[in-house]
């Protein structure tokens, strides 16, 4: 992180390092036979070319005064990325939306996505345009700690984190057709 000072999360999860382990040690095994029976091949080229159609679609996505919805993070040629996509939705006055209100709204249409700073807060904040000169304001403030909702204010409303899509194995073309068109939702004018 840019600033010297930060927050961890109260209790255990302040030690939490990534995502859970959800499938546990046993289903590995059967996981792995799995993926040799369909071939990594198979699997490389379905995500591949789902993940180009969906990042072609969501980039032609424009308010009525031009502007984009969606911002991508990392490259948008096939050859150079995997099927992990982070975007964030902007407003057509050009600021970012909230990316939890993004996920809200994903939930309401029972699509899955992951949003905030993910597992690296310092890349985050350089991906997200934040300064140190900024960060290091909200982290001197007098009270000691801040919710995300002040740090928010205390960035001016920037974004805090981003939206990540993941396209994987069970994806299918319906999956990333309803992405596209939930993100169309966003556009105004």
């Amino acid at each position: 992180v840019q600033a010297d000072k930060y927050f961890l999360t109260p209790g255990s999860e302040g030690c939490e390092d990534g995502t859970l382990n959800y499938a546990s040690i046993p289903a590995v095994e059967r996981g792995l036979n799995f993926i040799d029976s369909v071939g990594l091949d198979t699997i490389h080229t379905r995500v591949s070319c789902l993940t180009d159609w969906m990042i072609d679609r969501l980039l032609t996505l424009r308010h009525g005064n031009g502007r984009p919805v969606i911002r991508l993070y990392g490259p948008a040629e096939r050859e150079a990325r995997g099927g992990t996509v982070a975007i964030n939705v902007y407003g057509a006055d050009g600021a970012a939306l909230n990316h939890e209100i993004v996920e809200e709204r994903a939930n309401e249409h029972n699509i899955s996505l992951r949003t905030g700073c993910f597992c690296n807060p310092g890349a985050g904040e350089i991906a997200l345009g934040l300064t140190q000169e900024e960060l290091t304001v909200c982290f001197n403030r007098p009270d000691s700690r801040m919710t995300m909702e002040e740090f928010r204010q205390c960035i001016d409303g920037e974004s805090s984190g981003a939206v990540r899509i993941s396209v994987g194995l069970v994806t299918n073309f319906e999956d990333v057709w309803k992405l596209v068109e939930f993100m169309g939702g966003f556009r105004e004018g």
